[in-house]
């Protein structure tokens, strides 16, 4: 279901999520879903005024009932539809012409297609627009707003559930319960299901917890977005004010992106293109649901580490080279400590134990405590240390003496660094410790797996704010435009179909791109001259404007003689046609791709990944947004799982790097200067040298081709 059009004014939801009073449509007894409505808003403490709407009860809860909302005395801020589908026009009619600015639909709104008539949720959001109104749902689990211990749910609620800084919303009705019953003390301001959003988005929810003083990260269990515009301001503004966004984005596999589909209703969208969008706005993309309370924990705390480093303190020498093999993959690196650190860690370790980062300090255990207090200090000043961890289990046997909450309690506030603990094995954590310490403000990490990862989102959103401060995310455009832009333009205007590789190269070189000499020839003479020309070796292709030259056969290379020139090119005539390209031959080298694609969703992106004919094979792509940085564009080809080839393997040199990152860059120029003609554009193989990176092949696909 599509929501408002993205142009729509921005919505307001405080009647919404800070409604001051409530219409129960639909109130009933307490076992029914109407019932549980109430008692949720009774037990909270819900200070706003409640009514009841039912024409088959004069009272319920000593408390009038009204036969319609008309009957009302005042008009109040939400209706709260716990009515089935058959009877959802007719109170939403009522709501909207009573001039209530917000509603809420539990129900699914499904109803069977008719032929020539409009569906049930499509009438329902018509009434909605019509009337400016906002809506959670259909199909939702509703929204509870803890400061202002408005739970609107019909499903049993704990009423002593907290108010904390943290915002949750969720496309899964399942998630989003499991999160606001979590025992781990993870509190939320506002925790929304939005359901399959009618007309008010997952965007919307958004940037109203934006503006909240509360909200300190904002969690998202994702299966689409159904206002890019919107959620793209949301993740802007979220990154201007230095709010994370840690999203759980369903529909990685092809299965998983059916499955989201046939659950939301709408697209699930391209995985790469989530991937550009999360990267460069700085969302904290997570794989599971415990990588995702592990992380929002994290930035509950607001911690923001100065380095990108971890010093980790531990009990234990095998759970420390754990730590290291698993620290490693996952991409997170320990501080190296100075000498001075080791020399005061030396000092207070027992004999035999290594003064080095991370650091098992257990030894006995004689003196643990006062081993572990300035250890602890000794790590935290070492200026490469941007996070402590303690990672250790908090066994259950230590809660009588509350081992480790006494030994952080004297010194966390003189830390300079912030401070985490991290247990290994989750199940036997004691609950006791772990209440203490997150009542310290120290959090609590629930795995080494989930935990480490928790730590390198905190560390590389660290590093995303401080080089947004440094103006290094700001995108500037280091391209010229070309002379000729109005007659590119005008080519691409113009063109019935993909343009062949020499068209398609002639774009390139406008925007600096360095490309192969080649010349045009429809003849067997103009062949031979054009290889005299450039020089053998030389490769031939059918310059026919085939999409799949190599397929096809129409790709020779290496040719060193004039006779065997003379034989490939009969064979194309016969076969493709008489047009062909002679083309100077590149040495070997890393074959790029390089590319542009329109997403549906978000619009031109760049992509960037290994080419050549295995592209289709490896499918190691990145893909960024548009406009794009040179730091940018270095982090994703560093990024690639064949990155090594880059850098230079088994003797062979490194690539001209700064070269590749120029020709994607020219790339970028061009698709921000002739995005709006251009449906897609790939350049593959890009091969990068030592000293240079050429286009080798390219092509260009219009828009109203593509």
């Amino acid at each position: 279901m599509h929501t408002r059009n993205p142009l729509h004014h921005r919505q307001d939801l405080t009647p919404l999520l800070e409604a001051k009073s409530v219409a129960i449509v639909g109130i009933s007894q307490p076992d029914r879903f109407g019932g549980i409505l109430y008692k949720n808003l009774e037990g909270f403490g819900y200070g706003g005024r409640i009514y009841g709407i039912n024409p088959r009860y004069e009272s319920l809860y000593d408390q009038p009932c009204y036969g319609s909302l008309r009957d009302l005395p005042e008009r109040p801020d939400c209706a709260l539809l716990a009515v089935p589908n058959a009877r959802l026009v007719d109170a939403l009619q009522d709501a909207a012409e009573c001039a209530i600015p917000a509603a809420v639909i539990f129900a699914s709104a499904y109803s069977e297609p008719a032929e020539g008539e409009p569906s049930l949720a499509q009438r329902l959001r018509e009434i909605a627009l019509a009337h400016d109104m906002i809506v959670c749902g259909p199909n939702c689990m509703g929204f509870v707003s803890l400061a202002s211990r408005l739970p609107i749910t019909g499903y049993p609620t704990n009423p002593g559930t907290p108010a904390g800084n943290v915002t949750l919303i969720s496309h899964s009705g399942s998630v989003w319960d499991a999160f606001l019953q979590n025992r781990r003390d993870m509190a939320f301001n506002y925790i929304v299901s939005p359901g399959s959003e009618m007309v008010t988005s997952m965007a919307d929810y958004m940037q109203f917890s934006l503006n909240d003083p509360t909200t300190r990260a904002i969690g998202l269990f994702l299966e689409t977005v159904r206002d890019p515009a919107t959620f793209t301001a949301a993740l802007t503004e979220a990154a201007e004010r230095d709010i994370p966004v840690v999203a759980l984005k369903t529909g990685r596999s092809e299965r998983g992106a059916q499955l989201a589909r046939a659950h939301s209703g709408a697209l699930a969208g391209a995985d790469g293109a989530y991937n550009a969008l999360f990267a460069h706005y700085g969302v904290r993309r997570v794989r599971s649901i415990d990588e995702m309370i592990d992380t929002l924990e994290l930035f509950a705390t607001g911690m923001r580490p100065a380095t990108p480093y971890v010093s980790a303190l531990l009990d234990s020498g095998g759970q420390r080279a754990l730590l290291v093999d698993l620290a490693e993959a996952e991409g997170v690196a320990f501080a190296p400590i100075t000498e001075a650190t080791s020399a005061k860690l030396a000092e207070v370790l027992e004999p035999g134990l290594d003064p080095i980062n991370p650091l098992d300090a257990w030894g006995t255990g004689n003196g643990s405590a006062n081993i572990y207090v300035e250890s602890l200090q000794a790590l935290d000043a070492d200026p490469s240390t941007g996070l402590n961890l303690f990672a250790v289990d908090l066994y259950p046997l230590d809660d009588p003496g509350s081992y480790y909450p006494s030994i952080v309690r004297p010194v966390k506030d003189a830390l300079r660094n912030p401070l985490a603990f991290m247990v290994h094995l989750s199940l036997t954590a004691s609950e006791a410790q772990m209440a203490q310490l997150r009542e310290m403000g120290v959090p609590v990490l629930m795995g080494t797996e989930t935990g480490l990862r928790a730590t390198r989102h905190v560390l590389e959103y660290s590093a995303f704010q401080r080089a947004r401060a440094q103006g290094k995310r700001e995108a500037t455009r280091e391209v010229p435009q070309p002379g000729n832009l109005d007659a590119l333009r005008a080519q691409l205007a113009n063109a019935v179909g993909a343009l062949d590789e020499y068209a398609s190269k002639q774009f390139l070189q406008a925007y600096g791109l360095d490309v192969t000499r080649e010349l045009r020839a429809d003849s067997l003479d103009e062949t031979l001259r054009a290889a005299r020309e450039i020089g053998y070796p030389v490769a031939l292709k059918t310059a026919s404007g085939d999409l799949h030259k190599t397929e096809r056969e129409g790709v020779r290379l290496d040719i060193e003689t004039p006779e065997t020139l003379a034989a490939a090119y009969r064979d194309f005539e016969a076969r493709l046609g008489a047009q062909v390209l002679v083309q100077e031959m590149i040495p070997p080298g890393v074959e790029l791709i390089l590319g542009v694609v329109n997403d549906a969703q978000f619009g031109a992106m760049l992509t960037v990944g290994l080419g050549g004919i295995l592209v289709e094979v490896l499918k190691d792509v990145r893909m960024l947004m548009l406009p794009t940085t040179a730091e940018a564009v270095r982090e994703a080809l560093l990024s690639l799982r064949g990155a090594a080839l880059l850098r230079g393997v088994r003797g062979r040199p490194p690539v001209d790097l700064k070269a590749v990152i120029g020709s994607a860059l020219g790339l970028a120029a061009l698709a921000g200067d002739l995005g709006e003609w251009i449906g897609e554009i790939d350049v593959n193989p890009l091969t990068a040298l030592p000293d240079r990176a050429v286009a080798v092949d390219a092509l260009i696909l219009p828009k109203r081709s593509a």
